[in-house]
């Protein structure tokens, strides 16, 4: 039932946009002017259209003697129309290929930003809402992630924009005792 008024209220401005194409001669809108406004770009998304382009990554995962291991990746990241950012990931991952997608965005409904990424590692998707601190240059965001439980579990990412060209993204989970811990962390510095 919430996913069926979840899709109603996305649904809401494309209808009243539909509706006011074609108004009937006296008949009075029905949409708000406020959703309106929210299919016009942000400063929100302008922020993550700016992280557009092609990025050098490198994987760090902690080793059980509490070294790191590295690996290298590809992260590409396109506009999508003025809202969103798509991103394709290359690398490897524990000696293994990965590969992983992702759409990112700003609900102008919820004030939230958010991501919807999948990969080659598990099969769930992870979805994830939160805020950007201006200050800290830091984009938090909560939610689900697939856990070695076999389960959903809570997750967190930290996205620190550094500069234009660097920034880190990192990934905490926290597991059915609760406590949570950093699973890996990824460097990136934009391709020139």
């Amino acid at each position: 039932m919430h996913h069926f008024l979840g899709s109603l209220l996305l649904l809401l401005p494309a209808v009243c946009l539909a509706y006011a194409a074609f108004p009937e001669p006296q008949a009075k809108s029905a949409c708000p002017a406020s959703s309106q406004s929210a299919l016009q770009p942000t400063t929100e998304h302008a922020l993550l259209q700016a992280r557009a382009g092609t990025w050098d990554a490198v994987i760090v995962l902690a080793d059980p003697a509490g070294g790191e291991q590295r690996s290298a990746a590809t992260l590409v990241t396109t506009k999508h129309a003025d809202f969103h950012t798509l991103d394709e990931f290359r690398g490897t991952l524990m000696g293994m290929p990965f590969a992983g997608h992702g759409i990112n965005g700003y609900c102008a409904v919820r004030k939230q930003f958010f991501t919807l990424w999948t990969d080659s590692t598990t099969p769930s998707p992870m979805l994830l809402y939160g805020d950007y601190d201006a200050k800290k240059r830091e984009l938090v965001l909560r939610g689900e992630c697939y856990g070695m439980s076999g389960k959903l579990e809570p997750c967190r990412s930290v996205t620190r924009l550094v500069d234009d060209d660097h920034a880190s993204w990192t990934l905490f989970r926290s597991g059915s005792e609760g406590v949570e811990q950093q699973l890996l962390r990824i460097d990136y510095t934009r391709k020139r």
